[in-house]
């Protein structure tokens, strides 16, 4: 259900993602425990095409990951490179676990993360389709801004 009232813009959730230290591994027993095919493992911005920023500087942004279409949301399993990234920080310093939850936010992703950040969570990280903030303080989880429909 969208909301325009909300700082978010949305109460719809659409994806949660956990960090894992061996997303083929992941990958192949969360597909065991559903019963469905093992999906596609990439490599995110191996080309480097999307612009990433991670606090307020550029990296490569690189990451390997799979997805899990559920009937309610998608489930997103992401394993790190040794890129600078929110993810890397948070599997070095916290282990594997939940990593962020996930909002729609098409067309509005970078104002919605300024609201955001005068609301207390700061930008963190973001690239061409997506944007962090930290929220895990108060929320115990980041938050994530995708722009997709």
């Amino acid at each position: 259900m969208e909301k325009d009232n909300t700082i978010l813009g949305t109460t719809f959730i659409c994806q949660v993602a956990i960090l894992v230290r061996d997303v083929e591994k992941a990958t192949r027993r969360f597909a065991e425990l559903l019963g469905v095919p093992v999906p596609n493992i990439i490599l995110a911005n191996e080309d480097g095409s999307d612009t990433v920023t991670y606090l307020g500087q550029p990296t490569q942004g690189r990451v390997r990951l799979s997805f899990f279409r559920m009937e309610n949301l998608v489930l997103e399993f992401i394993e790190p490179t040794e890129d600078p990234t929110t993810w890397k920080d948070f599997l070095d310093t916290k282990g594997p676990g939940v990593h962020h939850i996930a909002f729609k936010a098409k067309n509005r992703m970078l104002e919605t993360a300024a609201k955001l950040e005068d609301f207390g969570y700061p930008l963190i990280q973001h690239g061409d389709k997506y944007a962090y903030v930290e929220s895990t303080a108060d929320l115990g989880v980041i938050l994530e801004l995708l722009d997709i429909d």
